[in-house]
């Protein structure tokens, strides 16, 4: 009888920690207003919207880890554009981030190269990092809520 209790009460204990746990990670992402981004560098961050943007037609193809290849035939913008826009120049590698917190490290040699980098508009109005010329997509990030400038 006493092995039971001492089960129930270490069970609620491990629920309780995770729910704590779960609490706290999701109250600590970042959420911009829906068709914005939060751009972030020497500890000063913006929020544009991908509206302020001009889009241009972005076509290519990436590859996955399977040696896949899928075509990429959307609108979007450089990403070094966008770091333009909002007066934060990418002296340094870049790490562009999604919503459930993946991220995708990109150099400054990615963003000087034309037509490497960009962040394509997706129709339910999220934005996906696409890094053409990887031998596998990892990071083709979907659903990007931050550029953070390192």
């Amino acid at each position: 009888m006493k092995k039971n209790r001492v089960g129930l009460l270490a069970g609620a204990v491990l629920v309780l920690v995770t729910v704590v746990a779960a609490a706290i990670h999701l109250t600590g992402r970042i959420s911009p207003a829906e068709g914005a981004l939060y751009i972030e560098k020497d500890g000063r961050s913006t929020e544009l919207a991908i509206s302020d943007m001009a889009l241009e037609p972005v076509r290519g193809t990436v590859v996955n880890g399977k040696g896949e290849t899928r075509s990429i035939d959307g609108r979007g913008f450089p990403l070094a554009a966008l770091l333009e826009r909002v007066e934060m120049q990418a002296d340094r590698q870049v790490t562009v981030t999604a919503d459930d917190e993946y991220s995708a490290v990109v150099t400054a040699e990615e963003l000087a190269a034309p037509d490497k980098v960009y962040l394509i508009a997706q129709e339910e109005d999220g934005v996906q990092l696409v890094v053409f010329g990887d031998a596998n997509s990892k990071r083709n990030v979907s659903n990007v809520v931050r550029v953070t400038v390192e």
